[in-house]
């Protein structure tokens, strides 16, 4: 037998490349170089032993398409000559390998091996796309077990800045920003079908490490079958079975005690944390070579002590005692009560409301006293359960095919508030989370002829669950008499009780969302092979129904200040005002926030991959989309129009002569005409629609031969962005089918806790917009990029990439009066109308990165990946909704052009590495020596990161400019006297808070968005690990990972609010060390 080096060329991937499979092409020829047609080349996967087969055109090609992932044996035949053999082929997820045979005369039955060489250059595409396989994902220090951490290790990608991490509806890992395109902007997809919740863009699936066979995050330059999002595709494989039974039993766990104290912990002893992930995976054949399964189970459970600071009433003060305090008085007569004691005056009473509330409390800590006076400890929990089932039948020689089915259930319980939503609720008043998924796949591949092929898929999937309420239902305002307020049995719970920042809140969070949300969608792609061109076109169709409810302040939200038990020369207390029943203003969410909706999509590409040289291969492509405008089944919406003729109006769907009862009731509040849809132009959507979305694509690759192979490539493309449908909520939270109510007592104290929101409403009444001229999202993109081998299996790589953002969705303020004297209101342009926020679609973004990468594939037991980036992300906004770092709203909307900026997750420097090592110890050697030191591994993963920038607000009782609060929010800046990130950049004062100053009054400041950057982060993970072999193919793994093992401290933002007493100051962080054990016995 013959042994020849041949060249394995990872042609990486193909711009029309398959997104669940892969495949391998390349050319016959005879000893003179001389193409063979007719030649016949079968691929055999190792696993399952399943045959693939082609023949080779008139030009000597052969394609091998629509390929699972996985070690083939490749071989070519032809009459009259030797058979060419390539051995252990490791084709990955959405590659193009290319595999050419040189055939020798002789006699079939003998066979020339080919050596191959593993591929390491991206030789036929523009594509910037990072694959990792199955063993890299089981081996990295993976925290949480989460794949999205695998994003992490790409280049380009970043996380948000410390202190706005993840999303409060997010379950499933951290988000993420990709190549300067915002966290919502991103393609989840698992087995090629969507797992995207189209609600919030985010991700609802949770793949196990031990049911994942290989992962992808496609950044841009892909091909034109992806679209629907602009920012990446990030596709996960499951696993499939194998002509063998194998399987893993695990189980990872932490706990307090292998677990450093955050740097921001309050003295005494380590939290009680317990978290536990346990699960099993089995997969093998059903009929040989044919049919087989693979399922897995993986649960967590998380149980962690958090302790936090309260400002709490003492036992006397709850009683009505406030002795030692200032003086309040009775709110009729104004005269001091004797004693401070509310018990002294006979004409006073304690509300029963308030003293059933108080009750509820803990007391104040023993030695502590005035402000934070309770130091409260309280357990967070968190489990998930993840089941996942999938069968693959081979049909025939030509048809392979697949179905999964997949369940995602997390139910939390924060003791607090959602972390991320930075809430401080007091003990009995937590926050619960829930999210619960089921995911249906299934996909059928069939060859016509080896140049033709066919591929179809499809998906379904139910999303339910949000943000809830552990006392919700409890009927405490039916119990204790307050009118007003929801008389629905799922809403109902405590109401929020402010008192004017004397004392923590009191009640349950005001905000409640929900949701159940189903999808289904299609795909067909079609792959030709003709000559020297790959063609492929296909469609897809996706529908959506979309059902959220967002019942928010059903409960009421009380605000007490003092005034009631003042006699207008001091402050008053606000606790006694509570005590008697008498808040200065009450506000209430009337309607549910529901909106029964549903939209379709059909998408429509071509694409023509063109090899026009041996060395040079062109990529054109045309994406069509067309996603119709989100309709109300239900008649549930309206927009506010400004500009209507016969002048504002709120827009509703249908004829409001049909209106049902209660939103009948609601419109005769409102302080504009209610018009329909069709009487002003309008479709029923609210918003005009867009059919005209086309998304070109175009890349080269040209490959440069030598001793050390060059490569160099470049690309431009558009691609679109559906908008998160969350933002039209706003259209179901106006009259007449949402208010929120306020009323504002007299100064003679004439309403009282238990009636003031059975009133009419005073003021002004609000409202919620989206722009009714809708615009479509895209983003150009544009690369260029040079990779070459400098060493055996070691490549290096420079990358530029740049993009530029069009039309993203953004907030606005309306209805709002330019600064100056008077009252706010009746300057207003529309004084019958508060101020309000809007969804405008003229945002833009533009983001450049320069990136230096080394990979090396494995060998000698080593492999690794490192990257540095530096890149700069401007806008005008980073999200069109407010988030820690910014409001997202402009503080002077009458020239908006001055809101341009870094990005609020512009991190200029980031550098990544991984590393996995099998330590060579006792290599070769048998015995107790090879038992202790053999089959040793080691693996790394090192981020650093420089802060982001966020931006400086004033308080909302600093309205210096007199424009007045948006939806609770002072939009305005301060002024800028110096630069403030020549700070010290400690905890205490993290930058130079002397360095910004009040504007004078009537006045904006000149201060920018996101001038101040916040503080970076800088982690290592690291994971030991080892193994012993058992009989029969079995083997039982031990390691332990350390998370931020150099325990260093990762602080989150700063306090961004200008005077507030912690301004400037850093008050959490992220975690310290975390060690981790695990056990896993693998079959």
């Amino acid at each position: 037998m013959l042994v020849l080096t041949g060249l394995l060329r990872v042609e990486v991937p193909s711009a029309f490349a398959q997104m669940n499979t892969g495949d391998i092409t390349g050319t016959v020829s005879d000893p003179a170089s001389a193409i063979i047609e007719g030649a016949e080349v079968d691929a055999v996967n190792a696993e399952t032993q399943q045959k693939f087969s082609s023949t080779t055109n008139q030009l000597g090609r052969y394609l091998l398409a629509e390929l699972p992932p996985g070690m083939y044996t490749l071989t070519a035949n032809m009459q009259g000559f030797k058979q060419g053999v390539a051995e252990r082929v490791a084709l990955h997820l959405n590659e193009h390998l290319r595999q050419d045979f040189s055939l020798q005369l002789g006699d079939a039955k003998e066979s020339v091996i080919v050596q191959a060489v593993p591929g390491l250059m991206q030789t036929e595409t523009a594509e910037i796309k990072d694959v990792i396989e199955h063993q890299q994902v089981v081996d990295l220090p993976l925290k949480d077990r989460e794949f999205l951490q695998l994003t992490l290790l790409s280049e380009g990608v970043v996380t948000p800045p410390g202190g706005t991490r993840g999303d409060s509806l997010q379950q499933t890992g951290t988000l993420i920003n990709v190549l300067g395109q915002r966290t919502g902007h991103n393609l989840f997809l698992v087995d090629g079908v969507s797992v995207t919740d189209e609600y919030f863009n985010n991700v609802v699936l949770d793949p196990s490490p031990d049911d994942t066979a290989e992962f992808m995050i496609d950044k841009t330059n892909y091909g034109a079958e992806f679209g629907g999002k602009s920012g990446a595709v990030i596709n996960v494989i499951t696993k499939s079975g194998t002509d063998q039974l194998h399987g893993t039993v695990y189980e990872f766990i932490r706990n307090d005690v292998f677990k450093a104290k955050n740097f921001f912990a309050l003295p005494g002893p380590a939290p009680a944390f317990r978290k536990n992930q346990f699960g099993g995976a089995v997969g093998g054949p059903i009929i040989k070579h044919r049919t087989f399964f693979f399922a897995n189970y993986d649960g967590q459970r998380t149980r962690q002590s958090l302790a936090d600071l309260f400002s709490v009433p003492t036992l006397a003060e709850r009683s009505g005692n406030f002795a030692g305090s200032a003086t309040i008085f009775d709110p009729f007569t104004r005269q001091p009560i004797p004693g401070n004691d509310i018990a002294n005056d006979p004409a006073l009473h304690l509300d029963a409301a308030a003293v059933a509330l108080l009750a509820k409390l803990p007391p104040p800590t023993p030695g502590l006293a005035g402000q934070n006076n309770l130091i409260s400890v309280q357990k967070r929990s968190y489990d998930n359960n993840e089941y996942n089932a999938r069968l693959d039948h081979r049909l025939s020689d030509r048809d392979n095919s697949f179905l999964r089915a997949s369940v995602f259930e997390a139910n939390e319980s924060d003791p607090f508030g959602s972390s991320v939503l930075h809430e401080a609720l007091l003990p009995g008043f937590g926050r619960t989370l829930k999210t619960h998924t089921v995911n249906l796949a299934a996909g059928e591949t069939h060859a016509f002829s080896p140049n033709f092929v066919n591929e179809f898929r499809f998906g379904w999937m139910r999303v339910s669950g949000g943000q809830g309420d552990p006392n919700a239902g409890n009927p405490f305002a039916l119990q204790y008499g307050l009118n007003g307020v929801t008389a629905n049995p799922a809403d109902m719970g405590y109401p929020q009780i402010s008192l004017s920042n004397a004392f923590s809140t009191i009640g349950s969070p005001a905000g409640l969302t929900s949701r159940t949300d189903r999808d289904f969608e299609f795909f067909d792609n079609v792959l030709i092979h003709r000559g020297s061109h790959g063609l492929h076109f296909g469609a897809y169709f996706f529908h959506l129904d979309f059902r959220p409810l967002f019942p928010n302040g059903a409960r009421g939200i009380y605000t007490y200040t003092g005034s009631y038990t003042s006699n207008g020369l001091n402050t008053g207390n606000p606790l006694a005002d509570f005590l008697l029943g008498y808040p200065s203003q009450a506000q209430v969410g009337i309607g549910s926030g529901a909106e029964n909706a549903r939209t379709s999509w059909a998408h429509f590409y071509f694409e023509d991959s063109w090899q026009a040289a041996p060395n040079l291969t062109l990529d054109a492509g045309l994406r069509y989309e067309y996603n119709a405008n989100l309709v109300a089944q239900a008649d549930q919406t309206a927009n506010i129009d400004l500009v209507a003729p016969g002048g504002p109006a709120f827009v509703v769907a249908d004829n409001p002569a049909n209106l049902a009862p209660g939103a009948a009731q609601l419109a005769l509040l409102s302080p504009l005409p209610i018009v329909s849809a069709s009487s002003v132009g309008w479709n029923e959507s609210l918003l005009i629609p867009r059919s005209l979305r086309f998304s070109p694509r175009v890349g080269v690759a040209w490959r440069i031969p030598g001793p050390q192979e060059m490569v160099v490539r470049a690309g431009f493309g558009i691609y679109t962005n559906q908008a998160a449908y969350s933002i039209l909520q706003n259209l179901a939270e106006n009259i007449p089918f949402f208010l929120v109510k306020t009323v504002t007592n007299s100064s003679a104290a004439a309403f009282t806790t238990e009636n003031i929101l059975a009133q009419s409403p005073t003021g002004a009444i609000g409202a919620n917009g989206v722009n009714h001229d809708y615009r479509i999202e895209y983003n150009e993109v544009w690369n260029l990029s040079l990779q070459r081998v400098i060493m055996a299996n070691t490549t290096v790589e420079a990358e530029y990439v740049g993009s530029r953002t069009v039309h993203a969705d953004s907030a606005t303020a309306l209805n709002v009066p330019v600064p100056g004297p008077g009252a706010v209101q009746q300057r207003r342009p529309y004084p019958g109308l508060a101020g309000f926020t809007t969804i405008r679609w003229d945002g833009w973004a533009t983001f450049n990165a320069l990136t230096l990468k080394v990979t090396r594939r494995l060998s000698s037991g080593l492999s690794f990946g490192a990257d540095y980036t530096f890149s700069k992300s401007l806008d005008d906004a980073s999200d069109a909704g407010t988030t820690n770092a910014e409001y997202n709203l402009p503080q002077n909307v009458y020239a908006p052009g001055l809101e341009a900026g870094p990005s609020s997750f512009d991190h200029r420097h980031r550098l990544t590495a991984n590393a996995v090592y099998d330590f060579p110890l006792a290599r070769g050697s048998a015995g107790w020596p090879y038992r202790v030191l053999g089959d040793w591994r080691g693996s790394g993963i090192l981020i650093i990161q420089s802060g982001a920038p966020f931006t400086v607000n004033l308080s909302s009782a600093q309205d210096v400019a007199n424009i007045g609060l948006v939806d609770g929010i002072n939009v305005e800046r301060p002024n800028l006297v110096a630069n403030p990130n020549h700070g010290p950049k400690t905890p205490a004062e993290w930058f130079d808070t002397a360095a910004l100053a009040l504007p004078a009054q009537y006045s904006f400041g000149n201060s920018g968005r996101n001038v101040v950057i916040g503080p970076g982060l800088a982690s290592l993970d690291v994971s030991l690990e080892k193994k012993w072999s058992l009989r029969e193919n079995q083997a039982l793994q031990f390691r332990v990972d350390a998370f931020n093992a150099l325990n260093h401290p990762n602080f989150d933002l700063p306090g961004r609010i200008f005077g507030a007493p912690n301004f400037g100051v850093v008050t959490s962080a992220q975690d310290a060390r975390e060690l981790q054990f695990a056990l896993k016995w693998v079959f």
